[in-house]
């Protein structure tokens, strides 16, 4: 499976990559909003995306992946953003998840997959 990893953190990009590598996928990093809106005309089987990214903001991201580009490409977010409102406003956008951090990298690489064998 190849994943477009939008995450600005290097910690969290390591720990990610590390472990959907473990589990047999391609990761593909972009670190910043510039970057990942380029990457997004790229075909990709999902997206883990941070929110708070330098140059933007991740829901402008999944705002133009779904309305502008019309792909319906499995997204979770990962976001240290609890608020309800940015949570549900993810999902009515099209999100297949969203989780918070801390989390366990082995539960976001199981959702991951579940939702790619699901599309």
């Amino acid at each position: 499976m190849r994943v477009l990893l939008v995450e600005d953190d290097p910690v969290v990009a390591q720990v990610l990559e590390m472990a959907l590598t473990r589990a047999g996928h391609q990761v593909h990093l972009a670190r910043d909003f510039p970057t990942a809106k380029a990457r997004l005309a790229e075909p990709w089987d999902a997206i883990v995306l941070d929110l708070n990214l330098p140059g933007g903001f991740g829901l402008d991201l999944l705002r133009h992946l779904r309305q502008d580009l019309g792909q319906a490409t499995p997204v979770i977010i990962l976001s240290g953003l609890k608020q309800e409102r940015t949570i549900l406003e993810a999902m009515r956008l099209g999100a297949q998840d969203y989780l918070t951090k801390p989390f366990s990298p082995q539960e976001l690489v199981l959702r991951l997959e579940r939702y790619v064998a699901q599309g």
